[in-house]
């Protein structure tokens, strides 16, 4: 495989596969450093993915797998994703509101169970298809599709619930 053949095959992935290593790493700059690093291995390996199977499936477990040693390695602190939100044009309040709704949403979803949280990051964080995900996971696909299905309906109840609660007026009478 030429350096320009090894550009066009893999590039792509690199774009891809950005989402799903930054909020492992939780940093810009640890990403890049990793998606570099994880280029360079994939180079060495080059004469053996001539003769991978599935090579998307591959690249996204070597992916995830690197990120998780260089978290290790790096010593940091498990956390699945970060909260950001900035929206140009809108008025601050309106923005610490939907910040104030994120939060919400990132700690019902912390409190889910780790199967269920990881193939819902993947799939709405990441924006992996179901494929990549049954790939990266080995789970089957009608099962991811459940695991999808019953943390996205456990996300929504549990935000009904906290909302509906705060919405109550308190009788003192």
């Amino acid at each position: 495989m030429t350096a320009e053949d090894f550009k066009q095959q893999m590039m792509p992935y690199a774009r891809k596969l950005y989402p799903m290593m930054k909020r492992i790493l939780c940093s810009d700059e640890d990403t890049r450093d990793a998606l570099q690093e994880l280029m360079i291995r994939l180079w060495n390996k080059r004469k053996d993915l001539k003769d991978c199977q599935n090579l998307d499936a591959y690249v996204a477990v070597a992916a995830r797998n690197f990120c998780y040693d260089v978290r290790k390695r790096k010593k940091i602190p498990s956390s699945d994703y970060q909260l950001e939100i900035t929206l140009p044009g809108v008025k601050l309040e309106s923005q610490l509101d939907a910040s104030e709704k994120l939060s919400w949403v990132h700690q019902v979803i912390s409190q889910l169970p780790e199967k269920y949280r990881e193939v819902l990051l993947m799939r709405e964080m990441d924006g992996l298809s179901i494929e990549e995900i049954h790939h990266l996971t080995g789970y089957e696909m009608p099962y991811i599709r459940v695991l999808l299905s019953r943390s996205r309906t456990r996300v929504r109840e549990e935000i009904e619930k906290i909302y509906n609660y705060e919405g109550r007026t308190i009788d003192t009478a």
